[in-house]
């Protein structure tokens, strides 16, 4: 069974990821921007947090990478970067969603820290469960990432690649914040992308533009070993070798054979409930 028939997927929606956040401590104030507070022509509002460095830059892409701290007005926390690392959405798609913070993301310099107050009809239609509450969002933009690019390195693994007994090789792209590792059985909300050695996508959650849930017991072997390794937050390529991914399987067709490589995002896991 190939990779793709083995994921629910999940449409999840930044801010309001619906993961197991850890409560952040909420900024003052939340009900309304404070007197200083700039308000922009689409009657959102901001204050700069931490100025960008050099000229100001603004992104123009397709797709881009941004951290968000996120907080409805009840104090409640809806996204966490501190935790979950950076987000990198389609900015065509999160401006169909969340049209707000798509704009927000468009009018802050790249670098520059601004802190938001964005009224929940410039959000609609929102995410899953959005309240009808005024949101605080952190936001910083980073740049562009286009998550489907080719590595460099997808033809084998490099020297400075760690490795297992198994043969699993693994690099550590970004360190997210979050605690803890998934279990053996454990359910996973990732993006990833997947290449063949010879730099064919082949599958990818990120190009969906639509993060995936699976039970780790269910995934082919080098899954299982691999995201084992990581916590939240956390980015890893792997290259797992055919024996551990479908080499051992009757061919099917689709299912890419030999080694591949792997880019994925682990934002959140947790037990499944019992039987």
């Amino acid at each position: 069974m190939s990779l793709r028939s083995r994921l629910l997927v999940l449409l999840l929606c930044t801010p309001g990821l619906a993961l197991a956040l850890d409560p952040i401590r909420a900024p003052q104030p939340l009900a309304a921007p404070p007197p200083q507070a700039i308000e922009t022509a689409s009657g959102m509002s901001y204050v700069v947090l931490k100025p960008a460095a050099g000229p100001e830059r603004y992104f123009s892409g397709e797709w881009v990478e941004y951290r968000a701290d996120a907080w409805s007005s009840d104090g409640v926390t809806r996204a966490s970067a501190r935790e979950t690392g950076p987000t990198v959405a389609m900015l065509r798609r999160l401006a169909a969603e969340q049209p707000g913070l798509a704009r927000a993301i468009l009018t802050t310099p790249i670098g520059e820290t601004r802190r938001w107050w964005i009224q929940p009809d410039r959000l609609l239609p929102g995410y899953p469960g959005m309240p009808n509450l005024l949101h605080v969002i952190d936001l910083t933009v980073v740049g562009e990432n286009n998550p489907v690019q080719v590595p460099a390195d997808v033809a084998a693994p490099p020297a400075d690649a760690l490795r297992t007994s198994s043969g699993l090789a693994y690099k550590v792209l970004a360190r997210g914040q979050g605690e803890g590792s998934p279990g053996p059985t454990s359910e996973i909300v990732i993006h990833y992308s997947g290449w063949t050695t010879d730099g064919q996508l082949f599958d990818s959650s990120v190009a969906r533009d639509q993060r995936a849930v699976f039970r780790l017991d269910q995934l082919i072997q080098g899954w299982q070993e691999g995201l084992r390794l990581m916590s939240r937050g956390d980015r890893y390529r792997f290259w797992i070798p055919g024996h551990l991914a479908y080499d051992m399987q009757p061919p099917s067709p689709g299912t890419p054979r030999g080694m591949l490589v792997f880019d994925v995002t682990l934002y959140d896991f947790s037990e499944p409930p019992a039987p």
